[in-house]
Parts: structure tokens; C-alpha cells; sequence
């Protein structure tokens, strides 16, 4: 299985993309900045897109993608996002006034076409085996772990203290962890009043793990990446843990 990072920043800026993972090709994890990296031809080629919430950094590339592929798109794009994603999308970007409803265009054959889920639920998409899972933000939003054969990884997506990660995780034992740390532990407050982990909280959210998984670190805010590892490295100097990288591809196998 094979995870291309095309963007993994907490913010905007010169070199910097928000968040948008694609999955052996055909398969787009969240729609953020990322998804402009893509050509026409690998745009047409994605089936299939699983959305964590409907922040705005998550999803802005998805009605950029469908209005820029419609007029050569072979078959419709299913997306998936928890019931109240769902909606926010079709009252507030495919409404006629943000964006046009691609959801009824083309009229007989509409290019998007949008599935709800709820957590708990579990997802066979491309041959692989895709769980909902819960996460903790001000806003509905869900992570998603993701099986294929022998291999797996979970996205938390974005989330502060989740009570419910570390049973998941000793239980499904995904071989890479992506895990929202977006703030420095100067900016506890902040983390806490905006669903995100600081190193810390990291620290405190891992404390059971019964394993050791490669660990991922995503959505760190512009300007103090460093600072945030560093501090992830202190706090958790056995684990392996790595900031995640734009442009990198990460193959399990």
C-alpha cells in the first residue's frame, strides 16, 4: 500500500500544504491545498474520496478537483464523511452560491456522488478494508484506519485527547500511526480549546500502547515544526516518531 503525502501542514504558505493523502493512486484521504499538486491525468484516476470533517483546510480541494475534471471524468467520485459533513457540503459548498451542486450535474449521470457514515462503520473500497473511527473535535470528525492484506495504517485525522485511540490501536496494531500534533506545549490552551494535541498531550494519549508503530506527525502549525518534534522527541524517546513530510511516499509491505 502506498501513501503519497501531498500535503501535511497545519497552515498555508510558500511550500506548504494542508492536508490530502493519496492512496495507491485512486483513493484520496481528505482534500485539502495538497490536491493542486496533482496532474489532470492522476485527478482523473481518483475513485474514491474518504473526508475526515468539514473544516475548510480538509475539503477545499474537492469542489476545485470535481469542477476541474468534469468535462472529462469517466466515472463519478464517491465520497464518504460522517452524515454531518455530508451536509455541510450540500448546504454550504455545492449550494449554487459557493460552488455549483455538482452533486445533479451532469443530470443523468451526476460526477460526485456523496455517502454518509457514522463510526463504527466499515468500508470496502479498492480492496481495501476501511473502519470509522472516532475522534475529538469541535467539529463532527472521524479518523479512519485502513487494512489492505497484511498491511494497515490509522489517521486520526484531527483530534485532541481521544480516550478511545489506544484501545484501536493495541487492538488493530496498524503498522503507522498519523497523528495530529498542531501546537507546541507553550500553546496548551490553544491545542485544548481547538481540538489538537500538543507533545504532551501526545505523551499522555500513548501512555497505554502496547506496541511500538512507526509514528507520523501531521497538521503542525507554520513556524514551529521543530520545536513541536523536538519536544516529541524528549517526551517520547523510545518510540519512532517522525515528522511527516510533503512529497514523500511511504509504502507499506
Amino acid at each position: 500500500m502506498k501513501i503519497e503525502i501531498l500535503g501535511c501542514s497545519g497552515g498555508i504558505g510558500q511550500g506548504l500544504k494542508t492536508t490530502t493523502f493519496l492512496v495507491d493512486d485512486t483513493l484520496l484521504l481528505d482534500a485539502g491545498t495538497g490536491v493542486e499538486l496533482l496532474t489532470m491525468e492522476r485527478l482523473l484516476n481518483i475513485r474514491d474520496v474518504v473526508i475526515t470533517h468539514g473544516h475548510l483546510d480538509h475539503i477545499i480541494g474537492l469542489p476545485l478537483m470535481i469542477s476541474t475534471i468534469f468535462d472529462q471524468h469517466q466515472a463519478p467520485i464517491n465520497v464518504y464523511a460522517l452524515p454531518e459533513v455530508i451536509t455541510a457540503l450540500k448546504e454550504h459548498i455545492f449550494n449554487w452560491t459557493i460552488w455549483p451542486d455538482f452533486t445533479t450535474l451532469p443530470e443523468e449521470n451526476p460526477i460526485i456522488r456523496l455517502h454518509s457514515v457514522n463510526v463504527g462503520d466499515i468500508l470496502n473500497l479498492q480492496g481495501k478494508v476501511i473502519e470509522v473511527i472516532p475522534a475529538t473535535h469541535p467539529t463532527p470528525t472521524a479518523g479512519y484506519l485502513i487494512k489492505e492484506t497484511a498491511h494497515s495504517f490509522l489517521f486520526t485525522g484531527d483530534s485532541g485527547l481521544n480516550k478511545t485511540l489506544a484501545t484501536l490501536l493495541n487492538q488493530h496494531q496498524p503498522e503507522l500511526l498519523i497523528i495530529d500534533v498542531s501546537f507546541a506545549d507553550e500553546s496548551t490552551p490553544l491545542a485544548e480549546q481547538s481540538g489538537h494535541l500538543t507533545p504532551a498531550m501526545l505523551a499522555q494519549q500513548l501512555m497505554s500502547l502496547e506496541y511500538t508503530p512507526r509514528i507520523a506527525i501531521t497538521h503542525l502549525k507554520p513556524g514551529v515544526e521543530d520545536r513541536i518534534i523536538q519536544q516529541c522527541h524528549r517526551l517520547l524517546p523510545n518510540q519512532q516518531i517522525d515528522r511527516l513530510k510533503q512529497g514523500e511516499v511511504i509504502t507499506l509491505r
